[in-house]
């Protein structure tokens, strides 16, 4: 299968897929198959210009007018994004071409039948002297079964807060690292991470960094966070299966 491959640095042997839709259809059986061996795929230029625009115009229009379903997270000394749960009630076109997209769908059913779902938007600002990224911590959504789709909806490069991914770091890879506590044992120390590179050759952090369109498929019981902000701004939309 001809897709490209992102090292995560020049020197390293991890890498994840990336998936240019107006070269090859991204069909359920490709998709899987990276998803399968990496947990993780990046696909380019899946929706055309417009929907994208329309989109990102829905995000700005339901932050607009439902102020009072902005959700602030605030927990492991990061986190402070703004987020909007099932905004697919507040807006039809997102609900159309996002949350009901069939591919995204049929793939999510092949690690949870139960096809449980819901969108959420959120935006992260840089803001000089807080410490802020999406999500908290290290952590994975669930140890068992878990998928989700984010679609940036703008560029996050390094210091924009991109989503960041530990290669072969599910629990068919590594057990289960020491938790920060026992009763919600997918949430990790920095520390934890730390030890888990050490002894494990096979895990290394990938930045997922991207234009706007850009969409990261993901198995999410493998360890993720998103990277603390340093500049500028993260716009995003996410489809949670669960």
């Amino acid at each position: 299968m001809d897709a490209i491959l992102l090292k995560v640095k020049p020197n390293s042997t991890r890498e994840i897929p990336i998936l240019n839709c107006k070269e090859i259809e991204p069909k359920i059986d490709i998709l899987l198959y990276f998803l399968k061996s990496y947990g993780i795929i990046l696909l380019k230029n899946y929706y055309k210009e417009n929907t994208i625009n329309k989109i990102l115009e829905e995000f700005e229009n339901v932050f607009s007018k439902h102020k009072n379903k902005i959700d602030i997270l605030d927990k492991e000394d990061c986190s402070n994004d703004e987020r909007i749960f099932y905004v697919e009630k507040y807006s039809k076109y997102i609900k159309e071409h996002f949350s009901n997209n069939v591919l995204f769908d049929n793939i999510a059913s092949c690690y949870n039948p139960s096809k449980n779902k819901r969108t959420m938007i959120n935006k992260l600002v840089y803001e000089e002297g807080k410490v802020k990224n999406s999500g908290a911590g290290w952590h994975r959504d669930n140890h068992e079964c878990q998928f989700k789709a984010i679609m940036y909806l703008s560029d996050v490069k390094s210091e924009n807060g991109p989503f960041t991914w530990i290669t072969n770091s599910s629990k068919n890879h590594i057990g289960y690292p020491e938790p920060r506590t026992q009763s919600y044992n997918t949430r990790f120390h920095d520390k934890t991470i730390e030890k888990l590179f050490d002894d494990n050759k096979n895990c290394e952090k990938i930045e997922v960094c991207g234009c706007v369109g850009d969409i990261i498929l993901a198995n999410t019981t493998y360890i993720h966070r998103g990277k603390i902000i340093e500049n500028g701004e993260r716009k995003a939309i996410t489809q949670y299966f669960f």
